[in-house]
This record gives structure tokens, sequence and C-alpha cells, in this order.
């Protein structure tokens, strides 16, 4: 199993979202067990005029970049920088129970035919999430994008009633990889980390709460749609709208494959993203959907300088997915 995508470095580090139509940047210092925000800054376009990593050059991202971190005087290079969902695949798959070592080689056998691109072109990286019986020894699961070491069970040993183990699937293109690399090391960042935005938005927005929750990151150009449960992205979904309607039909059409799945009910609905505190959409969400809906907010387990309030109050969701990346190495 690749370590890269899911595994915490340890240290402390800025997350930096590079959106569709703005940069956010977070800096969290940790102390005494205390996670404090110490500095943030974002690039806004007008309405019309979009940041696209598919559109600008790599050196004109990481200009924006370099002039961003200097005018905020964030000090702090090491960076976790985020992989849009858009452009990357992850989903659940199924194996039956197997000896550890077997899974490294099960797995992408299985993702072949889950990935849409040849598996020589993408890093691919997998996670054990849970097995399926009761029975089961005890998973070392600690989050959304930890590594996750199964007990010695799962190896064969002692597995008596194991019949299934569920494995989170990631796979991201290497040009993808290889592009935000080199954006990182042109502004002479320390990269620490790529993460796919629904890994950073369920940390930063879930935390350890194990409780199934749908995350909508509600951007300019598209929205995500995430489920989570027991701490772990259980399904992911992109649309290429902004659709008030399109997007209930979306959420209304996740959440019922979600609970036939896993015969377990969604308790709350999360906002996040730059139109999470639009307050037409959030009644009419709050209205027609069958899930209690409310605005998301990343900075709640994050210590700050009450000046901030507003501020974070108004401009918080958007900053979702660089706190959640943030969090990751602390």
């Amino acid at each position: 199993m690749l370590k890269w995508l899911f595994e915490k470095k340890g240290g402390p580090v800025l997350g930096i979202d590079l959106g569709s139509s703005s940069i956010k940047i977070v800096e969290l210092t940790k102390e005494d067990e205390r996670i404090s925000l110490t500095n943030y800054a974002i690039a806004q376009t007008k309405e019309e005029a979009v940041f696209n990593i598919g559109e600008l050059k790599d050196e004109e991202i990481a200009s924006i970049l370099v002039d961003l971190i200097n005018r905020a005087k964030i000090f702090s290079r090491r960076a976790s920088i985020s992989l849009s969902v858009e452009k990357t695949f992850s989903t659940v798959i199924t194996l039956p129970a197997m000896p550890e070592k077997e899974l490294g080689a099960a797995v992408p056998y299985e993702a072949q035919k889950y990935v849409p691109l040849p598996l020589d072109e993408v890093v691919l990286d997998w996670n054990i999430i849970s097995v399926g019986n009761s029975k089961a020894p005890e998973i070392a699961a600690k989050g959304a994008t930890d590594s996750v070491s199964p007990a010695g069970g799962v190896n064969g040993s002692s597995g008596e009633g194991i019949s299934t183990i569920q494995v989170l699937l990631l796979a991201v293109p290497k040009e993808i990889i290889n592009r935000l690399t080199k954006i990182a090391a042109l502004a002479k960042l320390e990269l620490m980390a790529l993460e796919q935005e629904a890994f950073s938005l369920t940390r930063a927005l879930i935390g350890n709460d194990k409780s199934a929750y749908v995350v909508v990151d509600l951007g300019r150009r598209s929205t995500d749609l995430i489920v989570a449960d027991q701490g772990f992205i259980k399904m992911s979904h992109n649309l290429d709208s902004v659709s008030k309607e399109i997007i209930l039909m979306e959420l209304d059409r996740i959440v019922n494959l979600f609970q036939m799945r896993y015969n377990k009910k969604v308790g709350q609905c999360l906002l996040a993203g730059g139109r999470a505190n639009e307050k037409e959409l959030l009644e009419f969400l709050s209205t027609k959907l069958k899930v209690p809906v409310k605005v998301g907010d990343p900075f709640a387990r994050v210590g700050h300088d009450q000046k901030t309030n507003d501020f974070l109050k108004e401009l918080g969701p958007q900053f979702s997915v660089a706190v959640g990346l943030a969090m990751r190495e602390n």
C-alpha cells in the first residue's frame, strides 16, 4: 500500500486550497494539544474570472501563491495542497477476507474494474475501512485519511467470522501530482501532502464524530457531494452544476443510495464552500431535503482571535478545505 496520499507525516503546515474561483490559505499552530489559527489569506477573483489550474500556467499559479503568502506575512513554507474531487477518483470496494499481504495484489487487480484510466497513469492508494462481520477483531482506524493497519484476524491467523473487507480506493492521475509538485517547487513550498478535498472537508467539519453526514461543497462552478460515516468517506460525487434543483435531486439520490446500501440514516447535511451562506439556497435545501441542513463551521475546533469572529462567520465555509488540510498534520 502506498503511504504518501493517506499517511500523516506530522508537524505544522499550511493548508492550501486551489479552488476554481479563489485560492485559500490557512496556517494552524498546535500548542498544548490545542490547534489555533495563526494566519489566513484569500485571493478572490471577480465573479466573471476564475482561478483554474487547468487554464493557468504553473508559473502563474506559483506567482499568485508567492504574492498571497508574502502579502499576508505568512512565514511557514510547509504545505499540504488540495486535490479536487472532480479530477480524482475514489470509491469503496468490497473484497473477500484475505491475508494483508495478498491485498497488495488484489486491490490493484480489482481497481482495474473501477478506475477510468489505465493504472500506469495514476497513483493508486487504498485504505481498509471496515470488515463485514461483528465477530471480526478490531481495526486500528484513526480517521478518514490515516493509514489503517488490520489487527491479527485480517491476516488470516484469527479471522473466524470475517467474510468481507471494505477498502477505500483512491486514484490520482500522475499528471496532476506532477503538476502540483512543480507548482509547489516554483513557489518554494515544502510539499508535505496532496489530499483529495473530500477528506479535508470531513476532517474540518465532522472531526471525530462517527455519525453519518452528507457534506455539500458549494462551489461557483460545480458542487461536490460527500457521505461520511464512522469517520470514513463512503461515497463522493461531483456535479458539474450549481442549480439548486439539480443539487437537491442528486442529494436525495445519494442519501437514499447510502441508506439502502448501509442500512443507516444520514443524520445531518453540512454546507461548505463559497455559496454556503447564500440564504435562499440554505432555506431551499432546509425545506426540501429530508435531512436537517446547516452551514458547517470549520473553525469550531480551532482556537482564534475573537476579533475575527465576524470574518469567520461570513467566509469560514470557504476555508473548510484549507482548514482540513492544515489539520492533517496537527
